[in-house]
């Protein structure tokens, strides 16, 4: 990109306005706190989703409702473009619209328009701005559908109007991208409290993941009857898991399969994973669906049935998604 074309990109700026119910100008400060650091951790995730390290700032709010400012400021300008500012500030407020797709196409119109109009500048400099957009636009759809699939960003949008939603007072927020000055430079895009439910998730578990033959080293296994937990070594990690095939307990506890030190069983392996409250994700239990064989000490052991084991079916289990449905 040219120097003087991306010297014209400053959309760097995101106005949340906060709309009352009523017709003060305060807001509840741990909800406000608890707001802003949401939006601030969601923004930073779009900055590394975008490999552009950032640093971000806050303004004094204003009066009407309640505003705020949070300015998006390169940490190295020697290796961070304005450009790349801009991009993570467009995906920043598509991210908190619906359809994501729509918005950053429409915000990239909105911002070129606004150039186009604002700045007193030469026809090879407006070409030049018309590829920086152009190249913009198409970087930030590229990125959609990456952001679709963070855990991480949807959590961190989902806590942020979780914690709307619960504060009475809140009608509405809005978000618009402005320039140094706070002149807008997008449409102020309006979100209701009805719609603040379809971005909170309505679980945090996440689809579990199955693979197969998979080989445990037993340390530990469950001889009686009753949910007790497995231990095994899994990729040279010690587990504990839940010995999940009804047919290869049945052969442990009647005795037809036996436990000696470097017994493996060959198997199919369940992780199951939710997201916490910081968008992390975390196993939560490991199951065995299936075994296929079993050896000792490195000699393969046939299963005494002698016979494939039928796979259980998964039930399917809640997962997230874009908009918690």
């Amino acid at each position: 990109m040219a120097d003087t074309s991306d010297s014209l990109i400053t959309a760097s700026k995101l106005q949340i306005h906060y709309w009352f119910s009523d017709k003060s100008h305060t807001m509840d400060a741990l909800v406000h706190n608890k707001c802003e650091r949401e939006l601030l951790e969601l923004i930073k995730a779009i900055a590394t989703a975008c490999s552009t390290d950032i640093k971000l700032e806050t303004e004094p709010s204003a009066k009407g409702g309640l505003k705020s400012w949070i300015t998006l400021v390169a940490r190295s300008e020697k290796k961070t473009s304005l450009a790349k500012i801009t991009l993570v500030t467009l995906l920043a407020n598509a991210v908190l619209a619906t359809p994501m797709h729509t918005s950053v196409s429409r915000l990239a119109e909105l911002l070129a328009d606004n150039l186009f109009a604002d700045k007193e500048i030469t026809e090879q400099q407006k070409e030049q701005l018309r590829l920086v957009i152009s190249h913009l636009k198409s970087e930030a759809e590229g990125k959609i559908p990456v952001l679709d699939q963070s855990n991480l960003i949807k959590k961190r949008r989902s806590n942020f109007y979780d914690a709307l939603s619960k504060y009475k007072k809140i009608k509405s927020i809005s978000v618009v991208i402005t320039d140094s000055s706070r002149k807008p430079i997008t449409e102020e895009q309006m979100m209701t409290r009805e719609g603040f439910k379809s971005f909170i998730l309505k679980s945090d578990q996440l689809e579990p993941l199955v693979f197969e033959n998979v080989p445990i080293e037993i340390i530990s296994p469950v001889l009686a009857k009753g949910k007790y937990k497995w231990k095994g070594i899994y990729n040279g990690a010690p587990i504990s898991f839940s010995m999940k095939s009804d047919e290869f307990l049945s052969q442990v506890q009647s005795g037809k399969v036996e436990f000696k030190s470097g017994t493996t069983i060959n198997c199919t392996l369940e992780i199951e994973k939710k997201i916490n409250s910081e968008g992390l994700e975390k196993i939560t239990s490991y199951n065995i669906i299936r075994v296929g064989s079993y050896s000792e000490i490195g000699k393969p052991a046939d299963i005494p049935e002698g016979k494939p084991q039928k796979q259980k079916p998964v039930a399917p289990r809640k997962q997230l998604d874009l908009f918690g449905n």
